[in-house]
This record gives C-alpha cells, sequence and structure tokens, in this order.
C-alpha cells in the first residue's frame, strides 16, 4: 500500500536547487522523489514558514558574500548569524575569484530559479495543506525540545505527529542528518512512550540513509 508524505522543508529546497549533471547525489535524491511522486504531498505550517526563513537566510548569504568578494576585511557575521558563517565562507572561497558582477548574477538567477520552483511546487504538487502555525502544540514542541535543540524541527515534527493521531501511518520525508537520522528518531518515539500516554509517529523516511 503507498503511504502519503509529509514534506520536511529540506525536501522541497533541495527539490528547488537541482541542476541536472551538476546537483549533488542528495539533492538529486530529493529531486527525483518529488518527481516520482507515490502518495499525497503534505504540507504544513511551520515547514511554509521555514521555507521562508530559509530563502530570507539564502539571500542574506549571497549578499555577504558579495560584499566580502568587494572589500576583503568584510565581515561576515555583520551579515550572516553564526551558524550561517560556514555556509557563506564556503561560497566565499568557490567564487572569490570570479568577476563580481558575473558572480551577482548567477547568484541572483539561482535564487529567483529555485522561488519559483518552490511557488510553482506549492500551488501543483500539494495535496493537503495541514496544521497552521496558531494550531501547534506547544506541549509537543516542548517535549521534542527536550531532544532536538532546533526549534524549527520541533515545530515541524509536533504538526507530524498532531496530524498523525487520527490518520493511518504516513511517512516522514527528510534528509536532515541530524534531528531526523534514525536514531534520533528512534529515541524521540522511546521518549514519548516513557513520559506519557504513547504517541503515533509517522514512518521516518530519511532520503540521506536510503539507498
Amino acid at each position: 500500500m503507498v503511504k502519503d508524505n509529509f514534506l520536511d522543508t529540506n525536501i522541497i529546497f533541495n527539490y528547488s536547487n537541482y541542476i541536472q549533471n551538476v546537483s549533488k547525489d542528495i539533492i538529486k535524491k530529493c529531486y527525483l522523489f518529488i518527481k516520482n511522486k507515490e502518495g499525497k504531498f503534505i504540507l504544513c505550517g511551520a515547514v511554509l514558514e521555514e521555507l521562508s526563513s530559509i530563502i530570507v537566510k539564502r539571500a542574506k548569504i549571497h549578499k555577504a558574500v558579495i560584499k566580502k568578494i568587494e572589500n576583503e576585511k568584510f565581515s561576515f557575521n555583520s551579515l550572516v548569524s553564526d551558524r550561517d558563517i560556514p555556509f557563506a565562507k564556503k561560497l566565499y572561497e568557490k567564487l572569490k575569484n570570479q568577476e563580481i558582477k558575473k558572480t551577482s548574477n548567477e547568484l541572483a538567477m539561482e535564487r529567483d530559479l529555485s522561488e519559483i520552483t518552490i511557488q510553482k511546487f506549492l500551488k501543483t504538487q500539494i495535496d493537503e495543506s495541514v496544521i497552521s502555525i496558531e494550531q501547534i502544540d506547544n506541549d509537543i514542541v516542548n517535549k521534542i525540545h527536550e531532544i532536538i535543540l532546533n526549534h524549527a524541527d520541533c515545530k515541524i515534527l509536533a504538526s507530524a505527529l498532531q496530524f498523525q493521531e487520527k490518520k493511518d501511518i504516513f511517512l516522514f520525508v527528510t534528509v536532515d542528518g541530524q534531528d531526523f537520522n534514525p536514531n534520533v528518531y528512534e529515541y524521540l518515539k522511546e521518549h514519548f512512550g516513557l513520559n506519557g500516554p504513547k504517541v503515533k509517529f509517522p514512518e521516518l523516511l530519511n532520503l540521506l540513509f536510503s539507498k
């Protein structure tokens, strides 16, 4: 029986950045998962919120990289969060020897194509939108937060658990190798089982660990 798919943010974002014969394997996996769709695609408000945040964050990283190319003394932390500085540095090292105007245009095109792909995906591929930000159960979020530090991930999983409560088991689809790797996911299930009434979890499908 084909199961429905509750999508994590990274699946959609990676799909939007796919370039044939260029993209890394994990981006290609996300692209192929979407392209070869089986079952419904389910989207929650927390994923929409995080997608918006990532789009803004990417634009800031790109802006910081251009400023650094223009002026080597520019400090990334004046524009980019500590967590994102490694990404900015890596991109800077890759692009620092290119002509600035060319680099700026390429990054702008990359953002535009990705955002267009995301909007088209949201309009044409989502079968069910569930659990708005206002509907998220903060008690569940806090319980997940005892194990997972990333608050956005906590809200996304809390939404999945709330929606799963009265549904047939669906897939929670991600490529998060930290907060949602199989070991952490199993530990979360045990944590919920030991600390309150039993909670029905979706089946994890982490493409990072699948063939």
